[in-house]
């Protein structure tokens, strides 16, 4: 009789015993975590694949599935966990998230006498690669009578003006909100939709399909409004088959029109559409809408670019976030904002600057962009179109995995009390490349241009006194919002959040003595949101990305001018927060060696800072930006606290979960600022 998967399984570790040994203390102390094993109720699955194993175990919220394979060989499985819908599956051995849940059975494969243990989540977010291509399951139906005439009552015949307000009302009340609210880029989660309707709109029609720019604005029951960007696209199925197949994931409704029949979709995922974008930026048409326009132009990287009339295939970009994106062929990112801000784009403004201007080769170019004016004169950025560059991930994905694999390297490792003088050899490179490619940016983004916007400036007194009662007010924010919080606290959180409340009043005095009277530096544009996210990692060089700035300030606030040393400090709570993502992923079968892994990512952390700052004062030195470095240390604890101040409210409103990585800096910067 063949052994079962765990017999296997025990048969090839026991070859090493040492291996063997950490092996089943690992699985233990995974069982002994998770109350579902020992005290929750058995449900035992029924896959068609009868070579599979699979049974639930749940204990009040928790949920944990196991499966095993017990053939040698490689086997599928699909699974009915449609009850626990939206949840993550958390490899409890690895710590792995798998994509969520849906409607549809889960699928699985397993090597031969292979297995998983999942934690079904509820607290995990779903993988930074996972895409939803399914389009939901019922989906309303328009009925249409004259294509997009059918929507405006104002457009048609006497006798069709009850239908157009009715179909009008179908949109805007029931197919709009339900597709909106489940996008990703809408800002208003907490908010239940109640009716999008339209602000303004232009109808492009041509011979490759049938488009609406909408401006939308969503109202929520509770009454807050925003406005968005939403292209529409109709496609018909006897015409447009293999498009609507591709725009599956982003259909809003169904819709008839007499005997046709086809879709309403987001147009985004419509690649007629987006290469018609691509080619009104290559003639900078104008399109009319009721009561404004939308503007299409072209950087000087356009035609280097672009290749005149060529049909490119549309690809995903990746995850989706607060704005969309698609690949167009190999060489073309086009980025669309949702939810729209009246004002110069910092993104799009920068973005032209360091191409045509600066020609700074470590940003994506720019090729082109759309823009909304409305009657008023008042212009809103729609769309941007960069350059593709391969790359190898972001900055973060690129950290987080090197201290997973340095971490598990230090716990498996026989010799664990000596550490190599090199062991952060390579990446400790990769951050002074990191160092020199910030100060290079700052470097070109003061690069002489006779444009007021992007000019140096001196740093006056008063900007001093401004910057400092800019972060004095920060922490009266984030202090007043932890203190009116302190109930829902964590016991961890709570025990750090003390120190800070306790000293509230000190601690807003004592800011503006990080502040000298006087500084011999320069203020200038800047990146505003820099962080590990927000470079690539492409041939052990890096390309800077997205220069929105922080999405929760207004453009104006965006775009002034400030020393460039925010955008440092922004970079090093970047490295502390990777720091304590990766303790924070220390498994709980490791406590045991919890406190001298921790030491190791703090000597990391030391390690990283000082190269970066290093390579950073060392470039930016006679550029006659900051012409003292020694005496901008206390400047650049001043906008790390600015920083880490801002990280506190956005967790706190957020990921309450999170606290604990703004709280504890807190905690040493202030430490700091007390002595």
């Amino acid at each position: 009789m063949e052994p079962g998967p765990k017999r296997r399984i025990l048969a090839r570790q026991s070859r090493d015993p040492s291996s063997l040994l950490n092996w089943m203390r690992r699985m233990l102390a995974v069982r002994k975590h998770l109350r579902a094993f020992g005290r929750g109720r058995l449900t035992l699955l029924r896959p068609g694949n009868r070579k599979i194993f699979a049974y639930l175990r749940e204990h009040e919220d928790e949920a944990v599935l196991c499966v095993a394979n017990l053939a040698r060989s490689a086997q599928p499985v699909e699974l009915d966990l449609s009850r626990f819908r939206g949840r993550v599956p958390v490899e409890l051995m690895g710590r792995v998230t798998f994509p969520p849940i849906g409607e549809l059975p889960y699928l699985l494969t397993l090597h031969g006498h292979g297995f998983f243990w999942f934690r079904l989540a509820q607290d995990s977010e779903v993988p930074a690669w996972h895409e939803e291509r399914l389009a939901p399951v019922e989906l309303p139906v328009l009925v249409l009578f004259d294509g997009w005439t059918s929507l405006f009552h104002d457009r048609v015949v006497p006798w069709r003006i009850a239908m157009a307000e009715k179909v009008r009302a179908q949109l805007q009340e029931s197919a709009l909100p339900h597709f909106v609210a489940a996008q990703r880029w809408y800002a208003a989660k907490s908010m239940a939709l109640q009716r999008i309707s339209f602000v303004d709109h232009g109808e492009w029609v041509d011979e490759r399909g049938s488009w609406l720019l909408a401006l939308m604005r969503a109202e929520s029951t509770s009454g807050e409004q925003a406005d968005y960007f939403i292209p529409l696209s109709l496609l018909w199925e006897d015409t447009d088959e293999l498009r609507i197949h591709a725009a599956a994931p982003l259909t809003i409704a169904k819709v008839r029109q007499q005997s046709r029949i086809g879709v309403l979709a987001d147009a985004l995922a419509d690649e007629m559409f987006c290469n018609a974008v691509v080619g009104a930026m290559a003639t900078g048409r104008t399109l009319r809408s009721t009561s404004g326009q939308f503007r299409f132009s072209r950087t000087q990287a356009f035609d280097a670019l672009v290749t005149e009339g060529e049909q490119l295939g549309l690809r995903s970009a990746g995850t989706p976030g607060s704005n969309s994106a698609v690949r167009l062929g190999e060489r073309l990112f086009l980025k669309i904002y949702r939810k729209l801000n009246v004002g110069i784009s910092p993104e799009l403004e920068i973005g032209r600057f360091l191409t045509d201007v600066a020609h700074f080769p470590h940003t994506i170019p720019v090729a082109g962009a759309v823009e909304y004016e409305n009657q008023a004169g008042e212009s809103m950025a729609i769309g941007l179109l960069q350059s593709f560059v391969v790359n190898q991930g972001d900055g973060w994905s690129h950290t987080v995995d090197y201290l997973d694999r340095f971490l598990e390297q230090q716990y498996r490792a026989p010799n664990a009390g000596t550490i190599s003088p090199e062991v952060h050899g390579g990446y400790l490179a990769l951050m002074r490349t990191l160092g020199l490619r910030t100060a290079q940016l700052h470097r070109a983004l003061a690069t002489p241009s006779g444009d007021p916007a992007f000019e140096p400036e001196a740093v006056e007194p008063d900007d001093l006194r401004d910057w400092a009662a800019s972060v004095q007010a920060e922490a009266d924010r984030a202090l007043g919002l932890l203190e009116s919080q302190h109930d829902q606290l964590s016991e961890r959180n709570a025990e750090l959040a003390a120190p800070l409340l306790a000293g509230r009043h000190e601690i807003l005095e004592r800011i503006a003595q990080l502040v000298p009277r006087h500084m011999a530096a320069k203020k200038l544009r800047h990146h505003g949101d820099y962080h590990l996210g927000q470079v690539l990692v492409a041939q052990n060089d890096f390309v800077i990305i997205d220069f929105e700035g922080e999405p929760a300030r207004p453009f104006e606030e965006r775009r002034r001018k400030h020393s460039p040393l925010r955008d440092v400090a922004g970079m090093l709570r970047s490295f502390n927060y990777a720091a304590e993502a990766a303790i924070g992923r220390i498994n709980n079968e490791r406590i045991e060696e919890r406190a001298r892994l921790e030491v190791l990512v703090r000597d990391w952390e030391t390690q990283v800072r000082g190269v970066f700052l290093a390579s950073y004062a060392g470039e930016i030195s006679g550029a006659g930006l900051l012409d003292d470095w020694e005496s901008a240390s206390g400047m650049l604890r001043l906008f790390e606290l600015e920083k880490a101040l801002y990280e506190l409210r956005y967790e706190l409103g957020s990921r309450p979960d999170w606290a604990h990585i703004p709280l504890h800096a807190l905690n040493g910067l202030v430490g700091k600022l007390l002595r």
